[in-house]
């Protein structure tokens, strides 16, 4: 399962934070939801954006709250999804943005969700499938049908909803990061001309992406969840973070999905300086307590342990701006080190 375990790791990153510009309070609010809808729950995320007044929001946040309201709303339906040109892949991006919709509207019925899918997606191929584990089993055939057509895909479970991304360009890069365990060299894949990109895109009305993951092969970037792929933001945020991933899974046979996520967060808080701030943000606002949910668990602990370390309560860390950019940038190194001297 292979494939599951490697989708698993893509939303670690996401597309940059739009500078803070409502009120202190308002900005929690909108993180909150934010949160809610990457923990697969849009619904609660529904709840809290209709408890901010419009009149107090402003930009990409009013832009984020009206466009929420109304994807998943209760009478709401899947919006559709842009046309490729190709019929085939059209309804297979379709199936899967319309079980997304289901499964984030009403997360109690993600089951029924994932048996509508299967029976979508059965009809794609044009056979039966009996089980969840049968749709497992069929990644590989909608990824060799998708070359087929002039698109590539990532299938699997980015928890806890199924993963779909498609597109057709990939340029590949190989680019020198310098971690804190040690430099490493490493093989990017720059993914562009999307179709869909993946459930966190669609949770955040496309204000949150994932970024990219990791595997054998390399790094795989997801080209338009950055302002740029040269400067800090990408350097950090992508290569370091999943270069510590690829270093890690080389190294370390058992780490546990939110373990990968947790010393990449780590790796990008050692090396972040023009970054530190967005980066702090996008780990604050997706926080959760359950392992199933690796990224929202990673970014929990991330929190505790800087925080414990820089003797700062957990909330002061998330809102003070003020806080040291080079004091952080030690305490994630050394706690990095001694994780890996753990191990």
């Amino acid at each position: 399962m292979m494939r599951l375990f490697l989708a698993a790791l893509a939303s670690a990153l996401f597309t940059q934070a739009a500078p803070a510009a409502d009120a202190p309070g308002i900005e929690r609010e909108i993180e909150r939801a934010i949160g809610q809808s990457l923990q697969g729950d849009a619904a609660a995320a529904v709840r809290s954006l209709t408890a901010v007044p419009s009149a107090s929001v402003t930009g990409e946040n009013a832009e984020l709250r009206k466009c929420m309201l109304e994807r998943f709303a209760a009478s709401s339906q899947a919006p559709a999804v842009p046309g490729t040109g190709d019929a085939w892949m059209d309804s297979l991006a379709t199936a899967y943005q319309s079980y997304w919709h289901h499964a984030l509207s009403h997360p109690d019925q993600v089951l029924a969700a994932d048996n509508a899918l299967r029976a979508k997606v059965a009809t794609v191929l044009g056979r039966r499938l009996e089980s969840g584990d049968a749709l497992d089993a069929a990644e590989a055939d909608l990824e060799k049908r998708a070359l087929e057509h002039g698109f590539h895909v990532l299938l699997g479970r980015t928890p806890p909803l199924r993963e779909f991304m498609a597109w057709k360009t990939t340029v590949v890069e190989s680019r020198p990061v310098a971690l804190p365990d040690g430099p490493e060299v490493v093989r990017v894949n720059l993914l562009q001309d999307f179709v869909l990109r993946g459930w966190g895109h669609f949770a955040t009305c496309g204000q949150r992406s994932a970024g990219g993951w990791a595997n054998d092969d390399g790094l795989f970037a997801v080209v338009p969840a950055y302002r740029s792929v040269t400067d800090e933001t990408f350097n950090v945020r992508f290569v370091a973070h999943e270069g510590q991933h690829y270093a890690d899974k080389r190294r370390f046979k058992d780490l546990e999905p939110w373990e990968l996520e947790y010393r990449g967060k780590l790796a990008e808080f050692a090396l972040a300086d023009e970054s530190q701030q967005s980066t702090r943000q996008l780990i604050c606002e997706n926080q959760g307590n359950s392992k199933e949910s690796a990224h929202g668990y990673a970014n929990t602990q991330v929190v505790r342990v800087v925080s414990e370390r820089l003797k700062q309560d957990p909330a002061a860390f998330c809102h003070d701006m003020a806080l040291p950019g080079q004091a952080l940038r030690d305490a994630a190194r050394t706690l990095l080190l001694e994780d890996t001297a753990k191990r």
